[in-house]
């Protein structure tokens, strides 16, 4: 018998060898792939909630539509006006409630949608604002 390996034994293990490096090739791709994206999708939300903060300080009563790039993301962000209503107060001497409060709150809903080259993504966020329509006297505010 002799000692040592045949051709077809080197060429069976080559080939498991072979195979072995490209499902591991195949899986660091696919692990990339992931990550990369995951990182996108982290971005887009990011920048999602950094738009919402933008649209804190803007004035919705001019405009309904609002574009822009921001972290190299195009976003347009549209402003619908859900609710405008007066504050209650709660009359303790009576057990109603009245809406004559000194404020409007309005209730917004921003749709926003960002893309890039690769992805688009949809974001719907609700946001409040107040308005005084009454302001205090002296008077009130002691009472208060």
């Amino acid at each position: 018998m002799k000692k040592g390996f045949t051709v077809i034994e080197i060429l069976i293990a080559m080939m498991l060898l072979f195979t072995a490096i490209g499902f591991v090739n195949i899986t660091i791709r696919a692990f990339n792939n992931y990550q990369r994206k995951s990182e996108s999708y982290q971005n887009f939300y990011i920048t999602a909630l950094s738009v919402k903060d933008l649209m804190e300080i803007k004035d919705f009563d001019t405009k309904k539509t609002f574009r822009g790039i921001l972290n190299g993301i195009d976003y347009m962000v549209s402003v619908k006006e859900l609710i405008k209503e007066k504050n209650y107060i709660l009359d303790l001497e009576q057990a109603t409630a009245s809406n004559d409060g000194n404020f409007f709150i309005t209730l917004y809903l921003l749709e926003m949608k960002l893309h890039d080259e690769n992805i688009e993504k949809k974001y719907r966020f609700y946001l409040t604002r107040e308005k005084i329509i009454h302001i205090f006297s002296e008077v009130e505010r002691e009472e208060i």
